[in-house]
């Protein structure tokens, strides 16, 4: 079972509190693939160094320091990027009152050129996104 997808529309809202980088509050889609499993989520937030995503505490999810591929959709179809990291933190939501959901979050570590290009790419639309809306 994997958890709801959650395609709203949403302002950006960019976070930086003292963080080397900024992260983007984003509402996308998140599949994370571990041990030939993959697992849907909802984006919570994202940044060049990583994302945050909640998913179903009832799927198999990856373990501490797990290698996971990703597939992030955010901003659409248009938006659509492949990317491999570690799983660096898991944890209870803190804005969610629900009790069977988990957040997971990853780092992205060392990309490939492609995968820099395309989160790049994403981050610069999410920017523009910003700037747009306020």
């Amino acid at each position: 079972m994997n958890a709801p997808l959650n395609n709203r529309l949403a302002p950006i809202e960019v976070l930086s509190e003292g963080r080397r980088y900024q992260r983007f509050v984003k509402e996308g889609a998140v599949a994370l693939t571990f041990r030939g499993q993959t697992v849907t989520g909802n984006l919570v937030n994202l940044s060049v160094a990583g994302l945050l995503a909640v998913f179903s505490s009832k799927d198999p999810l990856p373990g501490m320091s797990e290698e996971v591929d990703m597939r992030l959709e955010a901003g659409g179809k248009d938006n659509i990027i492949g990317l491999h990291g570690m799983v660096v933190r898991i944890q209870m939501p803190r804005e969610y009152e629900q009790q069977d959901l988990i957040e997971i979050a990853v780092n992205f570590g060392d990309l490939l050129p492609a995968a820099k290009h395309g989160l790049q790419k994403l981050i610069k639309y999410l920017l523009g996104k910003t700037i747009r809306y306020k």
